[in-house]
């Protein structure tokens, strides 16, 4: 799936208000990192940043300057929209990763952290563009700079759209690891794209793109919409994710610094 057609479609999944009721909070796990990463007054990447679950948070707790890129052009009004109600305007900047102002900060190493959240690298098509993102994360990185990934685990994942689409696969429609899926919002068919991880794969991808993984957990045990819409169901799922190994994780939680 091309990059606007991915647009096309979370403008239509965010317009419907499905992804806010889906995913009402951020994950307990990831924000708790990111806060840890993040310095006072810190500089933040949040790549994917949709309508805001993680710099909203760290621009008002940290104090953090954000640059929030989306391929979504309704999840940057929503962002802009809030951040201002919330007089956090001056903190967030809001931009397509397709434009001048992103353009600008690539290569200048500015940022402490680089976030792509939940999904985000698994919905960018074919394995040389997610490592070629990966590589610009790098030098975006500020010396100490951390990436922060949630990544989509695929043992856990999507298991009769990974069996639909092997014949896609071994056709070379798709590479492994690649599903197509739909989402449904009032009778409206939105059709989408992930890519589907192991922790191997993981490992290999970034060490390709000039990084040293530092951790690798759970995101969460729990599908993502459970633990992030109750509270409760959060902090007990966050304190079994603390104790399984990854692979048993609905999704990974990854860190990772500039490889030597």
């Amino acid at each position: 799936m091309r990059t606007d057609e991915m647009g096309r479609s979370y403008d239509v999944y965010f317009s419907s208000g499905l992804y806010r009721s889906r995913y009402l909070r951020p994950n307990r796990r990831t924000l708790a990192l990111l806060t840890r990463l993040l310095p006072v007054g810190g500089r933040l990447l949040d790549y994917g940043a949709g309508e805001g679950r993680y710099c909203l948070p760290l621009a008002a707790g940290r104090g953090a300057e954000v640059l929030a890129a989306d391929i979504s052009a309704v999840a940057r009004r929503h962002l802009e929209a809030t951040a201002a109600a919330v007089g956090l305007a001056g903190r967030i900047r809001v931009c397509d990763p397709a434009d001048a102002v992103y353009a600008a900060e690539v290569g200048a190493g500015r940022f402490d952290v680089a976030l792509l959240g939940f999904g985000v690298l698994g919905h960018v098509a074919g394995r040389a563009r997610r490592i070629a993102l990966l590589a610009e994360m790098r030098g975006m990185l500020a010396p100490g700079g951390r990436l922060v990934l949630g990544l989509p685990n695929a043992a856990r994942r999507f298991a009769r759209e990974q069996r639909d689409c092997r014949a896609l696969v071994a056709s070379g429609v798709l590479e492994p690891g690649d599903i197509r899926y739909e989402r449904s919002v009032d009778g409206t068919v939105i059709p989408l794209f992930y890519h589907l991880f192991s922790a191997d794969e993981i490992r290999a991808d970034l060490a390709e793109a000039g990084f040293a993984v530092e951790a690798l957990t759970i995101e969460s045990v729990l599908p993502e919409k459970a633990v992030t819409r109750s509270a409760l169901i959060g902090v007990l799922d966050g304190a079994a994710s603390a104790l399984l190994p990854p692979a048993f994780g609905y999704g990974f939680l990854v860190t990772a610094a500039p490889a030597a």
